[in-house]
């Protein structure tokens, strides 16, 4: 039979209170702010297990649903990857099931039989697929240059 004493209880409860705190720090930390009609693109995290769909906007850009349609993202991309509006068997994959700008997720893809991998660089929440389509827009379209 082990004996427990008083001290080690103490210190296992001590541990316990500890583990669920900073586990809950972890958890509230993870919830994304959607995006607000005064701001088209906020930086966020998803979960990689609710993606319900992603399509690829531009090169460098690429839309993503979560299941239930209420949450959308935007992801950009480390480069422009000029087949990606034609790819197909498009996956995401992460170490964690949390994909946050820098965390070394990336976008897969496969490009006449060659798979092509892309690392997602920031991880924005947008109201809807339009919205994206809109910052997209607004990124990628050069500025006229002044005359003179």
């Amino acid at each position: 039979m082990v004996t427990v004493s008083s001290k080690q209880r103490a210190a296992a409860c001590l541990l316990g209170v500890i583990s669920a705190i900073s586990g809950l720090a972890c958890t509230s930390s993870q919830k994304v702010p959607t995006a607000d009609r005064g701001t088209l693109a906020v930086e966020a995290c998803f979960n990689l297990r609710k993606v319900d769909s992603f399509s690829p906007l531009h090169g460098r850009f690429v839309y993503v649903r979560l299941l239930g349609g209420r949450e959308h993202y935007l992801l950009t991309l480390d480069n422009v990857y000029t087949s990606l509006p034609f790819a197909t068997r498009i996956t995401i994959a992460d170490n964690f099931s949390w994909v946050c700008s820098g965390t070394g997720a990336r976008i897969t893809y496969v490009n006449a039989g060659v798979p092509i991998f892309c690392r997602i660089v920031r991880v924005e929440a947008v109201a809807s697929k339009e919205v994206a389509q809109q910052v997209v827009k607004d990124r990628t379209t050069p500025e006229p240059k002044p005359k003179g």
